[in-house]
């Protein structure tokens, strides 16, 4: 699919928001999710308000699924969650840097790591090294698949394995932190 084509999709599955686009070869936009004031399970972090969907409507042609740094996010068909942390039930329990799959096992990658080491300490992990994490991702996308990187910063990469083709402000509430969510084509 065409930048613009999955652009077109999202649009289509969101009516009211706010409109996406592409610019110079990036996919472009800003999402204001709202909060989530009630956590699902009481566990230190979780996606905000329907980024998945919103990521899901970017993507209608996926069909295997990575969600890394998973916490307890459940997996759907086609899915599989990944979490170094084995207590949180994850589909595979790794650490994100040395990820047991086969080449070309997904065509779509969702990664939400701790973006600081305080929040690193409150998932009681290590914090990541991005760049090497970005290298296993790699091994394990198909390419031409896309990998949604939501951080704080954006993680450094190769551009001989990645090129980025993305970027979405994510608003969440008042007095939370900014988010990007970095779009990256395998290449």
């Amino acid at each position: 699919m065409t930048l613009q084509e999955r652009i077109d999709n999202y649009h289509t599955t969101f009516l009211k928001y706010p409109q996406m686009q592409v610019s110079r070869g990036w996919l472009m936009g800003i999402w204001v999710l709202g909060n989530m004031y009630k956590r699902q399970n009481g566990y230190y972090g979780a996606f905000p308000g329907n980024l998945l969907k919103r990521v899901y409507a970017i993507t209608p042609d996926r069909e295997r699924t990575l969600h890394l740094f998973s916490g307890t996010l459940q997996a759907q068909p086609g899915e599989v969650t990944v979490d170094v942390n084995p207590a949180l039930n994850p589909s595979v329990a790794a650490d994100a840097r040395h990820l047991p799959f086969q080449p070309n096992a997904f065509d779509t990658v969702i990664a939400d790591p701790p973006y600081s080491a305080k929040d690193a300490e409150n998932y009681g992990t290590p914090m990541i090294a991005r760049g090497p994490v970005m290298r296993a991702i790699r091994q394990v996308i198909k390419s031409g698949g896309l990998l949604f990187w939501l951080d704080t910063v954006r993680p450094m990469y190769s551009k001989l394995l990645w090129k980025q083709v993305g970027a979405v402000g994510v608003l969440v509430s008042t007095n939370t932190r900014v988010r990007c969510l970095s779009i990256f084509e395998a290449q």
